[in-house]
């Protein structure tokens, strides 16, 4: 591999009393020979280490050698460079990495960081290569034999992932279409509920929620002590979701629109919206125009548009339905099915409740048909509207519930640790006694 660095540069360094300290792994086999040589050869002070285990020895140091640091001193002050690229052209130059950079007067964490290098440098493994130069002669022919299977390898994984040529070619290229699961989701969410105001291309997420445990000693949280030990404020557990629902919708808006600017609003209690305001000119706002949705005063009445009902790709189902779970669904002990046995509940299923406004029951046959293309129809059901004086609910047993559809972080918790209740015959999970297998 030719050196990346200006060796005349080095020599002025070390000629103006420059140290120079270099360790290389070279247990993996990937190092050049000639970097190697380069350090540890260069007139000045400069020494070169190599980091190698006796194989047939255990080491008091497990796993592989795997650290990137470069830092450069003088007496006052440092820089420090720690992170993912490795001493290579592609390292440094073409690959995609993440490297931290902290520079200052010599401080705390520059004591740490030599102290860490040090360790590392006299550690028994860490090999003076002048010292031992016939270390190096061997390793050169192993280099390369290992450089010659290592591009046998990648032709075979390059022929091997042909397999998923198609599916990446969907998942960049859906990215580029407007319809795509990015899309879908944002659909879902405005299903769900939100407000569109077209005149001032501006769309509002609304997300709301009752007050759970309401009169009980875990008001305002999340919180099932006979299933598991996971609790969570409700505050805390909605702030996230509008955050999770701002990150995805960020990704959509920097692909389909010159500009959309993000506004998170507490209302009070459990109530947040997210508002995203677009250009003039926004293909999203364009195509929900087209779309003809129904609008009272402002708020969008639940829908399903055509993209999404005709369809029988499952990406843009999912993320559709995921949407609109994710403000108009809950998983709670409320909807589980229960018996008490003494002075103890004992809990048989647990349901997932989507919620359906009486406005939108004629869109109850066409969301039965989405539950279906995703081979949904074991474990649901739907309430009779006749019966209904209110909503009308959609009830999956959370066992049948693809986890795609549980977006937020606390629903996915308390599915599993419902999971491993059932599993283990009615045992509350406790993550500091039980490894969760799923």
């Amino acid at each position: 591999m030719p050196l990346f660095y200006s060796k005349n540069t080095l020599s002025i360094f070390l000629r103006n009393d420059g140290e120079i300290r270099v360790l290389f792994d070279i247990e993996r086999f990937i190092t050049d020979k000639a970097v190697i040589e380069e350090f540890a050869t260069i007139p000045g002070d400069s020494e070169c280490k190599v980091f190698i285990r006796k194989r047939t020895e255990k080491s008091q140091i497990a796993g592989i050698f795997h650290p990137k640091i470069y830092l450069f001193f003088n007496e006052n002050e440092y820089s420090a460079i720690v992170g993912s690229s490795n001493f290579t052209l592609g390292g440094l130059q073409r690959n995609i990495e993440c490297n931290i950079y902290i520079a200052g007067k010599r401080d705390e964490f520059f004591s740490e960081i030599r102290k860490y290098f040090l360790w590392l440098w006299n550690l028994e493994y860490s090999i003076d290569i002048l010292t031992q130069s016939r270390i190096l002669e061997k390793y050169e022919k192993i280099h390369i034999t290992a450089q010659k299977e290592e591009n046998k390898k990648n032709k075979i994984l390059e022929k091997v992932r042909s397999v998923l040529d198609d599916e990446i070619n969907y998942a960049i290229s859906s990215l580029k279409e407007l319809i795509n699961p990015d899309f879908a989701y944002l659909l879902g969410l405005m299903s769900g509920n939100s407000q569109l105001d077209t005149k001032n291309n501006t769309i509002v997420i609304d997300l709301y929620r009752q007050v759970a445990n309401k009169g009980t000693e875990n008001e305002g949280f999340y919180f099932n002590p006979d299933i598991s030990h996971y609790k969570i404020s409700q505050f805390d557990a909605h702030r996230k979701d509008v955050e999770r629902i701002y990150e995805r919708l960020s990704a959509l808006t920097d692909r389909l629109s010159k500009s959309c600017k993000f506004q998170i609003n507490h209302l009070g209690g459990y109530h947040f919206t997210l508002q995203l305001k677009f250009d003039s000119k926004s293909r999203i706002m364009q195509e929900l125009s087209d779309m003809n949705l129904k609008i009272d005063g402002k708020k969008v009445q639940t829908f399903i548009p055509k993209v999404i009902s005709e369809s029988n790709d499952k990406n843009l189902i999912i993320a559709f339905l995921r949407g609109y779970c994710d403000l108009r669904s809950r998983i709670s002990v409320s909807d589980g099915i229960y018996k008490t046995i003494g002075k103890r509940i004992e809990y048989q299923t647990l349901r997932m409740g989507i919620s359906i406004p009486k406005d939108a029951i004629p869109l109850l046959p066409t969301f039965k048909k989405l539950f279906e293309k995703l081979s949904i129809t074991r474990g649901i059901s739907f309430t009779d509207p006749k019966k209904r004086t209110r909503e009308n609910l959609i009830r999956i047993d959370v066992r049948k519930v693809p986890y795609e559809l549980i977006g937020t972080h606390w629903k996915r918790i308390f599915l599993k640790d419902f999971i491993y209740y059932i599993e283990s015959h009615k045992k509350k999970y406790n993550p500091n006694q039980t490894k969760l297998k799923f």
